[in-house]
C-alpha cells in the first residue's frame, strides 16, 4: 500500500493517481531490481514501464519536482532519464537511506510505502537474469492498483498510515539468491 505524498509533490502525486485510476498500471512489471550497489548497500526496485524494456512511458514527461522527502527505505520516487524532465510513468521504491540519498533533489520522491515491507523484501530477492542490469527472471507483475480514501489526519500528528521500515515491523529478511 503506497500513501501518496502531495505535500511534497502535488504534481507528480496527482500525475500518479491518475495512471493509477486509467488502469495504466495494471499488469505492468516490475523491470528493474538493484538489490544492492557494488558496495552491498540495499538500493532500488523499478516497475511503472508498460513496455518492460526500461524505455516506456506514457508518451509525456513531468517536470523535476522539488520534494523535502528524503529518499529512505519505502519512499517512491520517478524515475527517468538523463533529462532531469523526463519523468513520467516509471517509478522506484528504495531499499535503504543509505543506498538512496544521493537521489535527493535529483529525482522526485512522490509518496511512501504504508503496508508491505515483506512484499518490498520479496521483490528484491528474486532472480536475476543480468544482474549488471537488474533483469529479473521473473519479474514481479503489478496484477491491479486502485485507490483508496486516505485516513483522515490529525493536526500535529499526521496521518495514521504512516510510511513503515524494517524496523518498525516485525520481519525476517532471506538470504539473497544468487544469480544463475
Amino acid at each position: 500500500r503506497i500513501a501518496l505524498r502531495p505535500d511534497e509533490a502535488p504534481n507528480t502525486a496527482w500525475n500518479f493517481r491518475e495512471l493509477v485510476a486509467g488502469g495504466f498500471y495494471r499488469g505492468v512489471i516490475f523491470h528493474r531490481i538493484v538489490p544492492q550497489t557494488r558496495d552491498g548497500i540495499p538500493f532500488v526496485i523499478q516497475g511503472g514501464d508498460p513496455s518492460g524494456s526500461g524505455e516506456g512511458g506514457a508518451g509525456y514527461w513531468l517536470p523535476l519536482e522539488p520534494s523535502g522527502l528524503p529518499h529512505d527505505f519505502g519512499v517512491v520516487s520517478m524515475a527517468r532519464a538523463d533529462d532531469p524532465d523526463s519523468a513520467g510513468t516509471q517509478f522506484f521504491i528504495c531499499l535503504s537511506r543509505e543506498g538512496t540519498a544521493r537521489l535527493d533533489g535529483q529525482y522526485t520522491a512522490f509518496a511512501e510505502i504504508v503496508f508491505g515491507v515483506g512484499t518490498i523484501f520479496a521483490m528484491a530477492d528474486v532472480e536475476l537474469v543480468d544482474v549488471a542490469r537488474g533483469r529479473p527472471a521473473v519479474p514481479p507483475v503489478i496484477v491491479q492498483a486502485s485507490l483508496l480514501p486516505a485516513p483522515p489526519r490529525t493536526p500535529r500528528t499526521g496521518r495514521p498510515d504512516r510510511r513503515v521500515t524494517p524496523q518498525s515491523v516485525d520481519v525476517e529478511r532471506k538470504p539473497k539468491r544468487v544469480p544463475r
